[in-house]
């Protein structure tokens, strides 16, 4: 339909309207919470339906709190100025950095140079690449642009024809490890930051990047080793067999000898990394240690303010920003009072009980993913609805954060995955069939449950749950 989008717009533009001023307020609710929670709704409805951009529809809520005279500027953009912000900014800089003078592709071949110019080999090379990039880059759409055509190439080099069961693993395990091991590590996506920015102020330092790291370990072990075989149980060719690594070779050869550019940008997104996991012990603050490595690489010509405004995605920032607003407004306007209320026979079990709830908010997501699609959007939505609950929760409600990040990232469908969009876009969509996607992501699925379990006991250890 032509107007699609501007029917649903107006639609939810009028349900809104309807939430706000028509239906009488209940009890336990005040006007503002009223208008908050149809901002909510509409909000809902034109990111399921992708009315406008999703930056731009969260900009569009919080101005509607202020222009209706129901909440203060200072307190719906107030959160623009709080560290999880600039921690996002110069996460994004720095992974700008490294893409742009190459250390990220440096990387990943000098890794895949390593290992057996086979099936199996180049599977683990992938996911091991992966795994060690994530943490540089807080986005998935740029590696997943960059490891499609480096699989695709080791592909062609193997001999597999396009589609094949090989050249699909190949494909596979490069967006499993350059996207899928993103939950393990906060500085790899910046809806992690986004999440962890909807908690109350005092939960939030539970999840440091060291933390963070430890608190994911058994899952991100349990990813890499079951889907490893996994991948190599469903898309192994039959006829494997060892060939040259000269594609990589050349891949290496063709980059020439490492630039100036490339060794300060690795110092400093080492030494960052290396701040970023002790920042409990050194009391420096995650997001000033990422601005001050931007201003490294600033002073020394790497990064420049035009890359600033050309490289970093502004849109993504904003929108994490709209995110972390809506939660502090909702407590502001004791709106999570009254659906703690409506909510807790649906809810209230979940937090009750760690185990129950990496099981059932995995499968909850999974349902709301065909309808929800992008990541960010269905994982604040799924935490919103527990925001009532943080208070009473029988385990830290950090653990909830981390059990929603890893349960988003499904590729069951093609359109269920924007990310996977990309990577299959960068190589003309020559390498993989829908089934092999729905297969690895029925995998990873399950994998992902089994991996949550697997953490329970750790955090219970830490006394977290």
């Amino acid at each position: 339909m032509k107007h699609r989008k501007l029917i649903i717009g107006i639609i939810g533009l009028v349900l809104g309207g309807i939430v706000a001023y028509l239906i009488p307020v209940p009890q336990g609710l005040n006007h503002n919470g009223m208008v908050v929670l149809a901002s909510l709704l509409v909000a809902n409805v034109f990111w399921i339906f992708n009315v406008m951009p999703t930056f731009a529809t969260g900009l569009l809520m919080m101005a509607s709190w202020i222009i209706l005279g129901h909440v203060q500027f200072q307190v719906a953009f107030g959160d623009f100025a709080m560290p999880t912000m600039w921690i996002i900014i110069g996460g994004l800089a720095l992974g700008a950095a490294a893409q742009k003078t190459g250390l990220i592709k440096r990387i990943a071949f000098k890794i895949m140079s390593l290992f057996p110019a086979n099936f199996s080999g180049q599977v683990l090379a992938l996911l091991t690449a992966g795994t060690i990039i994530s943490p540089l880059i807080p986005s998935d759409h740029p590696r997943n642009a960059m490891s499609a055509p480096i699989a695709q190439g080791i592909s062609q080099a193997l001999g597999y024809r396009d589609r094949s069961k090989g050249s699909a693993g190949l494909f596979l395990a490069a967006m499993w490890g350059f996207c899928v091991t993103e939950s393990g590590f906060l500085s790899a996506t910046a809806r992690n930051y986004a999440f962890k920015g909807i908690l109350p102020a005092k939960v939030q330092d539970t999840l440091s990047w060291g933390n963070w790291l430890l608190l994911m370990l058994p899952w991100t072990i349990i990813i890499l080793v079951l889907g490893f075989y996994m991948l190599k149980i469903m898309f192994k060719p039959h006829d494997d067999h060892r060939v040259s690594n000269d594609f990589i070779k050349k891949q290496l050869a063709d980059l020439g000898p490492m630039t100036s550019a490339e060794k300060i940008t690795a110092v400093v997104i080492l030494v960052a990394i290396v701040f970023w996991v002790f920042e409990d012990i050194l009391h420096i603050p995650a997001a000033v240690t990422a601005l001050v490595g931007v201003s490294i690489l600033t002073a020394c010509h790497v990064f420049t303010g035009k890359d600033l405004g050309s490289r970093v995605s502004w849109s993504t920032v904003l929108f994490v920003g709209s995110v972390i607003a809506l939660g502090n407004v909702m407590q502001k306007v004791n709106l999570t009072t009254w659906l703690r209320q409506i909510l807790q026979p649906v809810l209230g079990p979940v937090t009750n009980n760690i185990w129950l709830a990496v099981v059932i908010v995995p499968l909850l997501i999974y349902l709301l993913k065909f309808v929800v699609v992008s990541a960010i959007s269905c994982g604040t939505l799924v935490i919103l609805a527990f925001v009532p609950f943080f208070s009473q929760m029988a385990f830290n409600p950090a653990l909830l954060i981390l059990i929603v990040t890893t349960s988003v990232n499904i590729w069951l469908l093609q359109y269920m995955n924007p990310p996977f969009i990309t990577g299959e876009a960068a190589v003309q969509n020559h390498m993989f069939t829908k089934k092999a996607l729905a297969m690895s992501s029925s995998g990873y699925m399950i994998l992902n449950i089994i991996g949550l379990l697997a953490c329970v006991p750790l955090w219970q250890l830490m006394h977290l749950a």
